[in-house]
């Protein structure tokens, strides 16, 4: 099913905590995702954003951060940009994305705090 932008927007906006944690993509050290994520990800057809996040947690430098920022910042030509940070600006991965159809012009915001996906809405 196909949801408008303007749908998309206003769910993710009422997303301000969880009663749910779900555990979506098998990868060892992959974290939990709220109730918010994971609407955002059906809504977006995005659960490749989330097992490509969880694909970097094996990795020390990522483990090491409890708290970490991933900006998926999508272009008109359909590329984007995915970045990690520490949350004090320290980027950790920077990633080109060749091709993406999320359907937020403006990408999506999700922070990461000790394996636990979210919504910054829920934080």
């Amino acid at each position: 099913m196909s949801y408008s932008v303007e749908d998309i927007r206003a769910v993710l906006r009422m997303q301000t905590g969880t009663d749910h944690y779900w555990k979506v993509c098998p990868f060892k050290n992959a974290p939990v995702i709220t109730d918010g994520v994971k609407i955002m990800i059906d809504m977006c057809e995005a659960y490749w954003l989330v097992n490509h996040i969880s694909s970097y947690q094996v990795e020390r430098r990522f483990q090491k951060e409890e708290f970490q920022v991933w900006k998926l910042e999508r272009r008109q030509d359909n590329t984007a940009t995915l970045t990690c940070d520490d949350g004090n600006g320290h980027i950790l991965k920077k990633e080109e994305i060749t091709y993406t159809d999320f359907p937020l012009p403006e990408g999506i915001k999700l922070y990461l705090s000790n394996g636990v996906l979210l919504l910054p809405s829920e934080y």
